[in-house]
């Protein structure tokens, strides 16, 4: 079941954020002030309609995802910062659930582009195909962002007119 993120899923979120392997520890700590933010301000009440989703099985949260518009910087474009699952249920369709609940809930909102920035490294191969296998586009790579031989990644995909 998807369904909103509330105070209470923070900590777990940050545990299997941790587990996947793939984010570093100031990551985590970057998300953990985010999602104390986005509660602070009320869930999708601030300028840029953030919006924070959590997938739970079973009474026990295996995912989310973090997505918001652009605000005054784009036209209806939107970006998803956040997407993780548990590293034990990857591959089993958590993520394309939440993928889709993000883009359709911002298609609602009259979206018209999503996009997503991930890492170049070979660990986010699985990632950068996720992204492809679900539609997306590989828009853009900046070489050595991140840091030497860490290159951004630009992901889009068109949702509406």
């Amino acid at each position: 079941m998807i369904r909103p993120t509330v105070p209470g899923d923070t900590p777990r979120i940050l545990e299997l954020t941790a587990g996947t392997g793939l984010f570093r520890p100031e990551d985590v700590d970057t998300l953990r002030d985010i999602l104390d933010a986005y509660h602070a301000e009320g869930e999708g009440e601030d300028e840029g309609n953030h919006t924070a989703a959590t997938y739970e099985l079973d009474g026990r949260v295996v995912g989310y995802v973090y997505y918001a518009d652009s605000a005054a910087l784009a036209d209806r474009t939107w970006y998803l910062w956040w997407i993780a699952v548990d590293k034990g249920l990857q591959g089993r369709g958590v993520g394309r659930e939440l993928l889709q609940y993000a883009e359709a809930d911002a298609r609602r909102r009259g979206a018209r582009l999503m996009l997503i920035e991930t890492s170049g490294v070979p660990a986010y191969e699985p990632t950068r195909r996720f992204y492809l296998k679900n539609g997306y586009d590989r828009e853009a790579v900046i070489r050595d962002y991140y840091r030497d031989g860490d290159d951004l990644v630009v992901f889009r995909k068109r949702l509406g007119d």
